[in-house]
């Protein structure tokens, strides 16, 4: 990966084939002591893809192999047990060119992933709220 540009809490990051998506925007984050962002826009391409759909008593998770073009990518980043949480949303069109998405749990960077961040002063925090869900919340006193 390589920050291409970091100014004013805006960030545009590449991520490089091989790359674990969002594991490796995960592992910065930490490094970077970043606690609560919005990712704004993303696209690329994944393959290796897990992705899933919450149904309201926990995730239901599908894999998909081949490469497919990310149409779609958004979400945020806040604390969970003491570590950064990627929580992403993705569409993507897959060898059909077939759109699905959902809850993105994992992937491999196929050939890029272009993402821009806006990060947060404020703490952002997930509680555990029934279930495998953990809702966004903010720090208590």
């Amino acid at each position: 990966m390589k920050v291409l540009y970091r100014k004013n809490d805006r960030t545009v990051i590449r991520f490089d084939i091989g790359e674990k998506f969002p594991d490796t925007l995960a592992d910065w984050c930490e490094n970077e002591k970043i606690e609560s962002a919005a990712i704004v826009a993303g696209i690329g391409m994944l393959e290796n893809i897990e992705i899933g759909r919450y149904d309201g008593k926990e995730y239901l998770t599908e894999k998909v192999q081949p490469s497919s073009e990310i149409l779609s990518l958004q979400g945020n980043v806040s604390m969970k047990e003491g570590k950064p949480f990627v929580h992403l949303h993705v569409s993507f069109a897959d060898e059909d060119m077939s759109a699905r998405g959902g809850h993105l749990f994992n992937g491999t960077v196929s050939m890029t992933i272009e993402l821009v961040m806006l990060e947060f002063s404020s703490k952002f925090v997930r509680v555990p709220s029934g279930g495998t869900f953990w809702r966004l919340d903010v720090p208590e006193d």
